[in-house]
């Protein structure tokens, strides 16, 4: 076992004991470099900021349960890795839908269980979103209903973008449970 990997496993092993330091280490060691391999892949800088930002969330919150069976490297950068595949494929059905709603226009009418379901999700989404706290729904409403980036939203309310970016991966994160929930 090298150095490294040694290295790595001790900092592991204090993160699972709470040791917030240990944390903040493997943050500072990772997270250019995670960002760097995200972009390479996706090129949307605000995406990768909050693909690699909710990596860090997920391995603080599950570090009880943190079972590494490769290097700490091999572990984050998989991490990343799958969100953004699962950033491909959210994109592609967003992209999918769009196309959907476009052609609607085009068709003269659509079928009545398409526009059930579609109200079915407008109406679970918009439930969702009325139960965020206040700030994180002005955030979900600015990004989504406005458009707004990150930066505009920050400087709209007057906090930092990371603010920005919890406050829309915690609603993301919620209206996917719920709407998974709702698929049960």
């Amino acid at each position: 076992m090298s150095e490294k990997e040694i290295i790595e496993r001790e900092l592991v092993e204090r993160i699972k004991n709470d040791d917030e330091s240990a944390f903040i280490e493997v943050y500072d060691l990772f997270w250019k470099r995670l960002f760097n391999f995200g972009f390479k892949k996706l090129g949307k800088k605000e995406i990768v900021e909050g693909i690699v930002q909710e990596v860090f969330i997920d391995f603080w919150s599950k570090r009880k349960k943190l079972e590494i069976h490769t290097s700490l490297s091999s572990y984050l950068f998989s991490a990343v890795t799958y969100r953004i595949i699962n950033q491909y494929k959210s994109q592609s059905i967003r992209d999918k839908f769009s196309e959907m709603e476009k052609s609607k226009g085009e068709r003269s009418s659509s079928s009545a269980e398409e526009k059930v379901l579609y109200n079915d999700l407008k109406s679970n989404i918009k439930k969702v979103v009325g139960g965020f706290p206040p700030q994180r729904q002005k955030v979900y409403k600015l990004r989504f209903n406005k458009g707004l980036s990150y930066i505009e939203i920050a400087q709209n309310l007057e906090i930092s973008v990371s603010t920005v970016e919890k406050h829309l991966m915690r609603a993301l994160k919620d209206i996917r449970i719920s709407l998974r929930e709702l698929s049960l």
